[in-house]
């Protein structure tokens, strides 16, 4: 994947990091996650090593791999469109095949097919100096209708007009 090639991709690892700031709950930002890379057919981002998130033996937790990996799969779509959306995890699967142990953790997710309400992406997690895939996830997410117009009461008319019968 390449880095920041304006060719690739309209958004910045600039712009990354701040819809990372603006867009996350802040326990997300305490993972201390950064982009690496970003290419027209995803996005690369880095959890560095923390004993707060690691098991017993210096080994990478599931859950922080699992959130590295659904927030990547989210700065993906970002990039895939031209800008950040509020998407929604439907689902997420994880295959866990080795374990990261006391090192960085690299996650490269690429969109394999937007459509107009769903959104499919996959992700690929590794050891930074390892080039053996260690983790693999799928993400289904929810794309809002930028179009739509929104609704601030979806009760029908005629009962907003009713009084107390």
């Amino acid at each position: 994947m390449r880095s920041d090639d304006a060719e690739a991709a309209s958004l910045t690892k600039a712009d990354l990091a701040a819809i990372l700031t603006d867009a996350f709950a802040p326990w997300v930002r305490d993972l201390n996650l950064s982009v690496e890379a970003i290419g027209n057919d995803g996005v690369t981002m880095r959890l560095p090593a923390d004993a707060r998130l690691s098991r017993i033996g210096g080994i990478v937790s599931g859950q922080a791999m699992t959130a590295m990996a659904d927030t990547t799969m989210v700065l993906a779509l970002a990039v895939h469109f031209s800008g950040f959306r509020p998407v929604a995890t439907v689902d997420i699967a994880m295959s866990f095949m080795r374990a990261i142990k006391s090192s960085d953790v690299l996650c490269e997710a690429r969109v394999r097919r937007a459509g107009r309400s769903l959104a499919f992406v996959q992700a690929e997690l590794r050891a930074a100096d390892d080039t053996q895939i260690a983790a693999v996830a799928n993400g289904t997410f929810a794309v809002p209708d930028t179009g739509a117009r929104q609704e601030t009461n979806r009760q029908p008319t005629s009962m907003q007009t009713r009084s107390g019968t």
